[in-house]
């Protein structure tokens, strides 16, 4: 049942859309300028080393909101007794203009320490377009990275100049095809689509049914960049052997990452105690099951981005627990 779910997945991709699709463009740029300079130190492996170095970027950027983050946690634990006062004071009282009058009060309060409630969610905000619009890319990795794209190009015209090459290809393509679109395999676009979505078994199809045609060494370079250590970035990670230890490591770093940020995130609450608790438990497990329909390379993102942001989270709660105790210090005199 769930493998052919995931068949499903792979499926030819229609346009990402007026949103999805200008990100995907400014993000493609950033990681076939990351490829390059990978490529020109190494082949192998090089799809799957960019991503991580690309993750590796994406966090050190977001190093200032982070610390933001940092900052709003750190203001949030020093006004809880205070928030604690307020809320006691009205407690009980489900009068609407009482609500108001807690509500400003509240609001004073976050304006005197200069806290603001999402302040720490500006990180999440920013990732969020990023992880969709890498979604398309590493499902069409050939339009965003050069080199990819000229090597299926290469197999592409190699293809199209092969007699009787439609007989073969059609039956393998047609499949790939969802309801509603057309595509035209004896025009280069197209054929890149569909290329884009072959299994091995497709393109040892495609070799016993065209003897003729000698596209054994660009399948090879082409199987140099798009695997990681014998994992298809570009398919989606599933259950089957060893892709799902993505999504159990999606969940594990999830899980690291939560905890780490929760253990310096102390609250006398015990309602924000136990969603803490909740969220620490249910987040990884979301990611887990969502990270099994998501491609390979998506999924070294996520697990990667975590990685970095536990090593972050560790040095940036030292350096602002020092930072804050010398204002406070500061500010007591």
């Amino acid at each position: 049942m769930f493998n052919s779910i995931f068949i499903l997945t792979n499926f030819i991709e229609k346009d990402p859309g007026f949103i999805v699709g200008p990100i995907s463009k400014i993000l493609g740029i950033i990681i076939n300028f990351v490829f390059k300079f990978v490529y020109m130190i190494t082949t192998d492996h090089s799809l799957g080393l960019t991503i991580i170095l690309f993750t590796i970027i994406v966090r050190l950027l977001l190093i200032p909101l982070n610390y933001k983050q940092q900052k709003s946690m750190y203001i949030m634990q020093k006004i809880q007794p205070e928030m604690k006062k307020i809320q006691e004071k009205y407690k009980g009282n489900k009068d609407p203009e009482v609500a108001k009058k807690m509500q400003m009060e509240m609001t004073k309060l976050y304006s005197k320490h200069n806290y603001n409630p999402i302040g720490g969610c500006l990180p999440l905000f920013i990732q969020l377009p990023i992880f969709v619009a890498l979604y398309f890319i590493m499902k069409n990795s050939y339009l965003f990275v050069s080199d990819i794209g000229n090597l299926y190009t290469e197999i592409a015209n190699q293809i199209l100049a092969t007699p009787n090459y439609a007989d073969v290809l059609v039956p393998i393509v047609t499949p790939l095809v969802p309801k509603g679109m057309t595509i035209d395999i004896s025009q280069t676009t197209d054929l890149l689509k569909a290329l884009n979505k072959f299994s091995p078994a497709d393109w040892s199809a495609i070799q016993a049914g065209l003897p003729s045609l000698d596209i054994s060494n660009l399948l090879a370079q082409k199987s140099s960049i798009e695997f990681f250590f014998g994992i298809n970035l570009a398919e989606p990670v599933g259950l089957s052997f060893p892709k799902v230890l993505l999504a159990i490591l999606s969940g594990a770093t999830t899980f690291l990452s939560s905890w780490v940020i929760s253990r310096k995130n102390k609250s006398d609450d015990p309602n924000m105690k136990l969603q803490q608790r909740i969220m620490n438990i249910v987040m990884p497990i979301m990611m887990t099951v969502f990270t099994i329909s998501i491609p390979c390379g998506v999924a070294i993102y996520w697990i990667v981005g975590n990685l970095v942001q536990i090593v972050q989270q560790i040095f940036l709660s030292k350096y602002c627990e020092k930072k804050f105790a010398e204002q406070d210090l500061a500010s007591s005199k």
